[in-house]
Order: C-alpha cells, then structure tokens, then sequence
C-alpha cells in the first residue's frame, strides 16, 4: 500500500477514534441528567439559583427538635399536608412512597404538618408509619411553620368544616425539593406521578 494512503487511513482512523470516545466520555458524563425542558415535561421547576431557606426550628414525628440541619446532607423532598385531610395528602403520600421504592438512593421525605394544632408527634408518627417507616414528619409552632413555608412559596389556611366547632385546612400541593445544601432548589407540581418522581430524583441525585 502506497505510504502517503496508509497515513492517510491511520489519520482518518485516529479522527474517528477520537470523536467515538468524545462521544461516549459526553454520554457516560450526562448520563440520567436530564434537561430543563425534560424536567419541566416531568412536572420539575428548578431554580437557576438554589434558594436560602431561613433557620426554623420544629418537632419530629420522634419528638425530636429539628431545624435546616435536618435538611441538609442529602436531597429532600417535603410536601406540606396534614393526617386529617381526607384524600390529597394520602393520595400524595402513597406516590411518594411508589416512587422511593424504585429509587436506589432515597432521597428524606418530609410531611410538614399545616395543622399542628391536632398533629402532634405521635399522630404524625403513627400516619407516616402507613407509608413508609422510613418517611419523618415535622409539627410544632404554627406561626414557626408558617414562615417555613411562606420560605419555600407554600400556602395554606383553615377553612371551616361542614359541621360547627370542625374545620379543614386548604393547602398548596407542591412538592418542595431541598438540595444538600439545605437551599430550596426547586419544586414538583401536581398532578404527582410515581414514575416521573422517580425519573426527577435519579436526575438529581
């Protein structure tokens, strides 16, 4: 074969090589993350800048005190409810429950309670504990978790109930994602969906 042709081919065959493992360092790099247009199919706004979230200080499903450290070191995902509301929160909590069951690392998953004048400890504890034992629960002052929440855009007020002295509680349903940073990074809307939850930790994490 005439030398200046074989160079020819050996360059040719390094430019492919080259670009093949460019190729493949880039795939093996981005692998599971997803885009801002796919997060934003599956339901996931993400902040350009992870949002401080102001110190607050709460109770656990344990009657432990806890407060932003317990957000941070791991990914979190907090959904504001309460164990009487009726059918959001159960419902939320069980796709919840599906969705870190497919995951093989869990991110925290928080029920922040928006009715602590009957959500003590115990009650959260036992109600989690239908779910999943691994879920924690955060009650305690409410003036204390309506700033915790004002902080990461949730709303919710009581509304009376059908019958006298009873009440319900209206509340945002978004799910609130926590970097490890303890910063508020972003949040999942609803309709929420066990797969595409899945789909949205595996990215992050």
């Amino acid at each position: 074969m005439n030398t200046g042709v074989r160079n020819t081919l050996i360059a040719i065959a390094g430019f492919i090589a080259l670009v093949l493992g460019l190729f493949f360092s880039a795939y093996l790099t981005n692998r599971g993350q997803l885009t801002e247009a796919q997060y934003r199919e599956l339901g996931y706004f993400r902040f350009d800048e992870p949002r401080v979230i102001a110190p607050f200080h709460l109770t656990n499903e344990s009657g432990d005190a806890v407060g932003l450290d317990s957000l941070k070191g791991q990914w979190s995902l907090l959904f504001f409810g309460f164990t009487y509301c009726p059918d959001i929160c159960p419902t939320t909590m069980g796709v919840l429950n599906r969705a870190v069951e497919r995951l093989d690392t869990d991110p925290q998953v928080v029920l922040v309670s928006v009715d602590p004048e009957r959500d003590s400890p115990e009650k959260l504890s036992v109600y989690l504990s239908a779910f999943n034992p691994v879920f924690k629960g955060y009650t305690g002052d409410f003036d204390e978790i309506v700033r915790f929440a004002t902080g990461v855009n949730v709303a919710f007020g009581k509304v009376p109930g059908p019958e006298p002295g009873t009440y319900t509680v209206d509340h945002s349903v978004s799910i609130v994602v926590v970097d490890p940073d303890g910063h508020y990074a972003g949040f999942i809307k609803a309709p929420h969906d066990a797969l595409r939850i899945k789909q949205i930790v595996e990215s992050l994490i």
